[in-house]
């Protein structure tokens, strides 16, 4: 969300949402064709995902991500962190793969007396496009704080990656067609 003094991304709905629509499903399914282990154990599951959603709601609230004239505000559940400027020495914004999961991060470096710390943001769960984020960074903390070789180098990264991808689907179909 932009306003003029402020940015803000705030988290999404979608997996909370996900897991109301799955636990539903699952209640309508049991019901209707029978309780075997598949909906019980999806009902288990999403219903145990719904709890922790709820949890988190009420006690912590959304996730957000503020960049503003001092500084980028983390709040991520008990995590509410404000990093100042004068404090920040680089951003950049990489995309990072885990079991097979890929979501965008926002990497800040800071530095703090001898040592360099790193915060890591994940932008995945919040509503926000990379574009944005850059240039709410260049506009408040200036154009010396963003990388934008790191960035790029990670933007070749991905996309080398979705090729390879893309080719191996077009292989396996073409191996299924000829079969």
């Amino acid at each position: 969300m932009r306003i003029d003094d402020q940015y803000i991304a705030k988290e999404s709905f979608t997996a909370p949402t996900l897991c109301v629509v799955m636990t539903a499903w699952y209640i309508w399914a049991g019901c209707t064709e029978g309780w075997n282990i598949l909906s019980v154990g999806g009902l288990i599951f999403f219903s145990i995902g719904m709890v922790i959603y709820i949890f988190k709601y009420v006690r912590y609230g959304l996730s957000a991500l503020i960049i503003d004239e001092t500084g980028i505000t983390i709040k991520d559940w008990r995590k509410n962190e404000i990093l100042h400027w004068d404090e920040i020495e680089k951003c950049d914004i990489s995309w990072r793969t885990a079991m097979g999961h890929c979501s965008r991060w926002l990497s800040i470096k800071t530095s703090a007396g001898k040592r360099e710390q790193f915060h890591d943001i994940r932008l995945s769960g919040k509503l926000c496009r990379n574009k944005s984020v850059r240039q709410a960074i260049e506009k408040f903390g200036g154009t010396e704080i963003f990388d934008y070789e790191s960035s790029s180098q990670q933007n070749r990264y991905v996309a080398m990656i979705a090729i390879i991808a893309l080719l191996a689907v077009f292989v396996l179909l073409v191996i299924y067609s000829i079969r």
